[in-house]
């Protein structure tokens, strides 16, 4: 028993110099492993950026920074699989050009790349030449039918700036600031002026792509706004008991109704009504090449050039559910417009910037009645074969007789 009583102090001793006297020795030689964690810049949604161990990890990190508009963060690589110094700098640069996001919001992209230990550590710093703002604002179109609906909805709603993503690699700056003429065309009540339109695309090629639409009304929002009241009300005041009667209920009740009209009495009931909106648009508006060109103009103004009545008209005319277009052209070598009506079917042009002796000289013609004077894209509209006749003879439209080559293409006339 007595080698136990002297090994017992001796192991206290030993105990006590190492808590006092060889302190300094592990305090020099002390040496802590922590997992890293990164500043906390990204919600628990967004995607973590210490956990990068491919180019593809690394990529995603980046473009993650990007789309949370982060401008500076640190970015850790463990197990990396290749050559970290080479592929941040190609990450960096796909994001900022490659990429719609980066191209659009990233000015440049500067990093500064150590080691520490097993790893290694990168500082990423993000220069944006967009604000959080215009980034956040940013809306996806998924195919050209959705940006035409975008678009035509800023008309309506007078909206300044858009920022679209777009899925479609024949979506141009050209086609997109046709889509906005067409909207405004197709729909005169809908804007009371045709903007200016500026786009930018990011990148300018590619599948996908972000589109920066700038509209320029040359009007104040409140003026905007007015005027779109005023074109309201005065259409209104225009074609008041023009439209079609809807079916009485007693009518609707019948267990035998009336039968419906045939195409010859639904084209005449539709020509009449257009006949009077005709006269009632000619005692509002006078036509002068040197007024205004739009339905604003014409219906508030009391006078507009040929686009500005044309315009007009067609919104009359869809306001009391006749089908009608606008359809731009050449009259005597100029820039002209007039409509082309759809009667049960038929098409027909009108132009109620030409008086006749009673109403337009041109009043649901057919196209040979107008070729040699007027000119017209035919392939961008449909064929009016025949004038219209009130009294229910067929009315053919004079056969056209213009030189064999202008027969054959009118259309590069005017293009």
């Amino acid at each position: 028993m007595r080698p136990v009583r002297r090994t017992l102090p001796a192991l206290l001793a030993l105990a006590l110099l190492v808590l006092t006297g060889c302190s300094g020795l592990y305090d020099r030689s002390y040496y802590s492993s922590e997992p890293y964690q990164a500043p906390s810049v990204q919600s628990e949604e967004e995607p973590a950026y210490d956990n990068i161990t491919n180019y593809a990890s690394l990529r995603r990190a980046v473009l993650a920074l990007v789309t949370d508009h982060v401008e500076s963060a640190q970015l850790q690589f463990n197990g990396y699989e290749g050559s970290v110094s080479q592929d941040i700098s190609t990450a960096c640069w796909d994001v900022k050009s490659s990429t719609a996001l980066g191209a659009f919001a990233v000015d440049y992209i500067s990093y500064d790349l150590s080691r520490i230990v097993s790893y290694y550590q990168a500082e990423v710093n993000i220069t944006y030449k967009r604000s959080a703002a215009q980034v956040d604002a940013l809306e996806r179109a998924s195919d050209l039918s959705a940006l035409t609906d975008r678009l035509d909805r800023a008309l309506r709603e007078g909206e300044t700036y858009l920022v679209l993503e777009i899925a479609d690699a024949s979506a141009t700056a050209d086609t997109i600031c046709a889509y906005v003429s067409d909207g405004y065309y197709a729909d005169p009540l809908a804007c009371p002026v045709l903007p200016e339109v500026q786009v930018g695309l990011f990148p300018e090629t590619g599948v996908s792509r972000i589109a920066e639409v700038s509209l320029d009304y040359g009007l104040e929002p409140e003026e905007l706004g007015r005027r779109r009241a005023e074109l309201a009300a005065a259409l209104t005041e225009l074609t008041a008991g023009l439209a079609p009667a809807p079916p009485s209920e007693d009518a609707a009740a019948s267990p035998s109704p009336s039968p419906s009209p045939s195409a010859r009495e639904a084209a005449l009931d539709q020509a009449e009504r257009l006949r009077l909106l005709c006269g009632r648009l000619a005692d509002r508006c006078r036509a002068d090449e040197s007024a205004g060109p739009t339905a604003w103009d014409a219906l508030t103004g009391g006078a507009a050039d040929s686009q500005g009545l044309a315009l007009a008209l067609e919104a009359c005319c869809q306001a009391i559910g006749l089908d009608c277009r606008i359809v731009t052209g050449r009259m005597d070598g100029q820039v002209h417009f007039w409509d082309m009506v759809t009667l049960a079917g038929t098409s027909y042009h009108v132009d109620v910037s030409v008086s006749g002796d009673a109403g337009p000289a041109v009043f649901l013609s057919g196209d040979g009645r107008l070729w040699g004077v007027y000119w017209w894209d035919t392939s961008d509209y449909p064929q009016c074969p025949e004038d219209f006749s009130f009294s229910g003879e067929r009315s053919p439209s004079p056969t056209p007789t213009p030189a064999p080559e202008a027969a054959a293409t009118p259309a590069p006339m005017f293009l």
